[in-house]
């Protein structure tokens, strides 16, 4: 039997599919953009017209749903009660690659239920790859992601967007930086923290860690590391939706350098600047 859960993410997975294939249709084409905070922080009409469709889509299937976009902000469902659901929506994680012709990207769709996340999806629309976790498990592609178990065999590879980005570095970010590139095989950044966190799941990276995110953004991330088995902190803890936080996510192996990063993240310079 397929549980409520399960079900959801299927309703999400479906409408994140169809948002991918507008924002596919658009991608490469004129692409007019407003500057919302910084200049790296921007809004397209693509943004804007997946943003609706998945909404649409969330609330025809749960009417009680409460979403949270980017976009469009904090819409309540018709009971709005402790345990109905909570959608966290990036319509397009990573809107500066998306217009700057720099193919990643994805639609990331978190989901909270009782104050927990319990499931996601992230679909990069240029790869057509869907990562989806519900109930604990992960799957891409419809092909269940395993647990990893393994003991860390490299130094690890970092997926990183510090420091961040809009004005000049604080010690405390470059001193960061430093110590990740000394430790580990390589730092990259890649501009999409849902998608960083789908890789940390899948095995291609061992570590994501940002300073300047949403909620949106790593909720469903953070489902997909958590149901192969990683882990993951933020600070504060979930991210707030009105101002910037910071996360770490890693895979088992690599718990000691997430939980240090994570205290890094954590230390007062980050938090004025956030």
């Amino acid at each position: 039997m397929t549980s409520t859960v399960q079900h959801l993410i299927d309703v999400a997975a479906q409408s994140a599919v169809d948002a991918g294939r507008l924002i596919r249709q658009r991608f490469g084409g004129p692409v007019e953009a407003s500057t919302k905070q910084a200049a790296h922080d921007v809004v397209t009409g693509a943004d804007l017209a997946a943003e609706a469709l998945i909404r649409a889509a969330l609330r025809g299937a749960a009417a009680h749903s409460t979403v949270v976009g980017e976009e469009g902000g904090r819409q309540d469902g018709a009971g709005n009660g402790a345990d109905d659901p909570v959608w966290l929506v990036d319509p397009i994680d990573g809107t500066y690659n998306f217009v700057r012709g720099i193919p990643f990207f994805c639609v990331s769709i978190g989901l909270r239920i009782g104050g927990r996340t319990v499931g996601g999806c992230v679909y990069d629309p240029l790869r057509e790859e869907l990562f989806t976790a519900a109930d604990g498990c992960a799957w891409l592609n419809g092909a269940r992601l395993p647990v990893r178990t393994s003991a860390p065999s490299a130094p690890p590879l970092v997926l990183c967007d510090i420091p961040n980005a809009g004005g000049p570095p604080a010690a405390t970010e470059t001193d960061l930086l430093a110590a990740l590139l000394t430790a580990a095989a390589d730092v990259r950044r890649l501009g999409s923290s849902a998608l960083a966190l789908a890789y940390v799941a899948a095995g291609r990276a061992d570590l994501a860690a940002n300073a300047d995110v949403y909620d949106w953004d790593t909720a469903a991330g953070r489902a997909l590391v958590t149901a192969t088995g990683g882990g993951y902190l933020s600070h504060p803890d979930p991210l707030p939706t009105s101002r910037r936080g910071s996360f770490v996510a890693w895979a088992p192996a690599y718990a000691t350098l997430g939980r240090a990063v994570g205290e890094a993240l954590h230390h007062d310079r980050f938090e004025e600047t956030v």
